[in-house]
Protein backbone atom coordinates (compact mmCIF):
# COMPACT_ATOMS: atom_id res chain seq x y z
CA UNK A 1 0.00 0.00 0.00
CA UNK A 2 1.68 3.85 -0.94
CA UNK A 3 2.36 6.11 1.75
CA UNK A 4 -0.23 9.01 1.64
CA UNK A 5 1.57 11.92 1.44
CA UNK A 6 0.32 14.89 3.12
CA UNK A 7 1.50 18.70 2.80
CA UNK A 8 2.14 20.09 6.73
CA UNK A 9 -0.63 22.52 7.88
CA UNK A 10 1.54 25.69 7.42
CA UNK A 11 -0.18 28.75 10.28
CA UNK A 12 -2.83 30.58 8.20
CA UNK A 13 -3.81 28.18 5.67
CA UNK A 14 -6.42 26.14 5.42
CA UNK A 15 -6.47 22.71 3.06
CA UNK A 16 -3.29 24.55 1.59
CA UNK A 17 -5.10 28.07 0.85
CA UNK A 18 -4.16 30.81 2.91
CA UNK A 19 -6.91 32.36 5.02
CA UNK A 20 -7.35 35.86 4.92
CA UNK A 21 -9.75 38.18 7.04
CA UNK A 22 -12.02 40.52 4.54
CA UNK A 23 -9.63 43.53 6.05
CA UNK A 24 -6.48 41.90 5.61
CA UNK A 25 -7.95 41.29 2.19
CA UNK A 26 -8.69 44.79 1.17
CA UNK A 27 -5.68 46.02 2.75
CA UNK A 28 -3.41 43.83 0.95
CA UNK A 29 -5.09 44.98 -2.71
CA UNK A 30 -4.46 48.65 -1.39
CA UNK A 31 -0.71 47.64 -1.16
CA UNK A 32 -0.83 46.43 -4.63
CA UNK A 33 -2.64 49.00 -5.76
CA UNK A 34 -0.44 52.10 -4.17
CA UNK A 35 3.01 50.42 -5.82
CA UNK A 36 0.79 49.79 -9.27
CA UNK A 37 -0.66 53.41 -9.08
CA UNK A 38 1.62 55.58 -7.09
CA UNK A 39 5.05 53.63 -6.58
CA UNK A 40 6.38 52.66 -9.83
CA UNK A 41 4.88 56.01 -11.69
CA UNK A 42 7.23 57.58 -9.14
CA UNK A 43 10.50 55.55 -10.51
CA UNK A 44 9.81 55.14 -13.88
CA UNK A 45 11.03 58.84 -14.97
CA UNK A 46 14.47 58.33 -12.59
CA UNK A 47 15.32 54.74 -14.43
CA UNK A 48 15.53 56.83 -17.85
CA UNK A 49 17.89 59.46 -16.81
CA UNK A 50 21.65 59.17 -17.55
CA UNK A 51 23.20 59.17 -14.52
CA UNK A 52 20.22 57.25 -13.01
CA UNK A 53 20.54 55.43 -9.89
CA UNK A 54 20.55 51.82 -9.60
CA UNK A 55 19.18 51.57 -6.44
CA UNK A 56 15.89 53.11 -8.22
CA UNK A 57 16.46 49.91 -10.29
CA UNK A 58 16.47 47.50 -7.74
CA UNK A 59 13.75 49.08 -5.74
CA UNK A 60 11.73 49.01 -8.72
CA UNK A 61 11.96 45.74 -9.75
CA UNK A 62 11.66 44.92 -5.65
CA UNK A 63 8.25 46.52 -6.55
CA UNK A 64 6.86 44.71 -9.23
CA UNK A 65 7.81 41.39 -7.76
CA UNK A 66 6.08 42.02 -4.49
CA UNK A 67 2.94 43.36 -6.65
CA UNK A 68 3.06 40.04 -8.63
CA UNK A 69 3.58 37.53 -5.38
CA UNK A 70 0.96 39.74 -3.33
CA UNK A 71 -1.43 39.21 -6.59
CA UNK A 72 -1.18 35.46 -6.71
CA UNK A 73 -1.14 35.33 -2.86
CA UNK A 74 -5.02 36.94 -3.08
CA UNK A 75 -5.68 34.57 -6.22
CA UNK A 76 -5.02 31.65 -3.90
CA UNK A 77 -6.34 33.27 -0.84
CA UNK A 78 -9.59 32.90 1.11
CA UNK A 79 -11.78 34.96 2.92
CA UNK A 80 -12.64 33.64 6.38
CA UNK A 81 -16.29 33.60 7.39
CA UNK A 82 -17.55 31.58 10.11
CA UNK A 83 -20.72 30.86 10.88
CA UNK A 84 -22.27 32.69 14.03
CA UNK A 85 -23.91 29.04 14.90
CA UNK A 86 -20.15 27.35 14.95
CA UNK A 87 -18.50 29.62 17.03
CA UNK A 88 -17.85 27.72 19.97
CA UNK A 89 -16.01 30.60 22.01
CA UNK A 90 -12.80 29.17 21.05
CA UNK A 91 -10.10 32.04 19.17
CA UNK A 92 -9.58 31.11 16.01
CA UNK A 93 -7.68 32.66 13.27
CA UNK A 94 -8.76 36.35 12.13
CA UNK A 95 -10.36 36.44 15.96
CA UNK A 96 -9.49 39.59 18.04
CA UNK A 97 -9.06 38.76 21.79
CA UNK A 98 -7.87 40.87 24.45
CA UNK A 99 -4.80 39.37 26.43
CA UNK A 100 -2.64 39.82 29.32
CA UNK A 101 1.14 40.23 27.74
CA UNK A 102 4.62 39.30 29.71
CA UNK A 103 4.97 42.55 31.03
CA UNK A 104 1.47 42.23 32.83
CA UNK A 105 -0.34 44.90 30.23
CA UNK A 106 -3.33 43.97 28.48
CA UNK A 107 -3.35 44.24 24.37
CA UNK A 108 -5.77 43.31 22.04
CA UNK A 109 -4.11 40.59 19.07
CA UNK A 110 -5.47 39.12 16.09
CA UNK A 111 -3.88 36.31 14.74
CA UNK A 112 -3.61 36.18 11.10
CA UNK A 113 -2.12 34.58 8.35
CA UNK A 114 1.72 35.86 8.23
CA UNK A 115 1.23 38.01 5.07
CA UNK A 116 -1.35 39.77 6.53
CA UNK A 117 0.29 40.11 10.12
CA UNK A 118 2.58 43.53 8.92
CA UNK A 119 -0.73 45.46 8.28
CA UNK A 120 -1.59 46.97 11.69
CA UNK A 121 -0.20 46.58 15.12
CA UNK A 122 -2.98 44.17 16.31
CA UNK A 123 -2.07 41.93 13.97
CA UNK A 124 0.26 39.17 14.75
CA UNK A 125 1.36 36.17 12.71
CA UNK A 126 -0.21 32.63 13.28
CA UNK A 127 3.30 31.20 13.47
CA UNK A 128 4.17 33.47 16.50
CA UNK A 129 4.60 32.04 19.58
CA UNK A 130 1.40 34.11 21.28
CA UNK A 131 -0.52 33.15 18.50
CA UNK A 132 0.31 29.40 18.77
CA UNK A 133 -0.23 29.08 22.19
CA UNK A 134 -3.66 31.71 22.16
CA UNK A 135 -5.15 29.11 19.24
CA UNK A 136 -8.07 27.53 20.40
CA UNK A 137 -8.38 29.02 23.95
CA UNK A 138 -11.80 30.34 25.08
CA UNK A 139 -12.16 33.36 27.67
CA UNK A 140 -10.38 33.16 31.12
CA UNK A 141 -8.30 30.37 30.34
CA UNK A 142 -4.28 30.72 30.84
CA UNK A 143 -2.12 29.59 27.91
CA UNK A 144 2.03 29.31 28.30
CA UNK A 145 3.90 31.20 25.59
CA UNK A 146 7.02 29.38 24.29
CA UNK A 147 8.66 32.72 23.52
CA UNK A 148 12.64 32.85 22.59
CA UNK A 149 13.24 34.64 25.92
CA UNK A 150 11.65 32.28 28.09
CA UNK A 151 8.21 30.89 28.39
CA UNK A 152 5.60 33.46 30.27
CA UNK A 153 1.78 33.27 30.62
CA UNK A 154 -1.09 34.85 29.02
CA UNK A 155 -4.35 35.12 30.09
CA UNK A 156 -7.54 35.97 27.43
CA UNK A 157 -9.32 38.30 29.00
CA UNK A 158 -12.16 38.81 25.94
CA UNK A 159 -12.47 37.38 22.32
CA UNK A 160 -14.20 39.30 19.89
CA UNK A 161 -15.12 37.28 16.53
CA UNK A 162 -16.70 40.07 14.63
CA UNK A 163 -14.54 40.92 11.31
CA UNK A 164 -14.63 37.06 10.58
CA UNK A 165 -18.22 35.93 11.58
CA UNK A 166 -21.15 35.93 8.91
CA UNK A 167 -23.76 38.19 9.07
CA UNK A 168 -26.91 36.28 10.39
Amino acid sequence: MPATQSRPVRPGEKNGRPQLTREGSLRIAERISDIRDRRLPELRPLLVEAERDERNVAEFERLIAESLRLEQFLVDAEIIALDAGDDDGRLSLGMRARVTLADGSTAWVRPVHPQEAFLDDERISASSPLAVALDGARVGHQVWVAAPEGMWASTVLEIDGSGVLKES
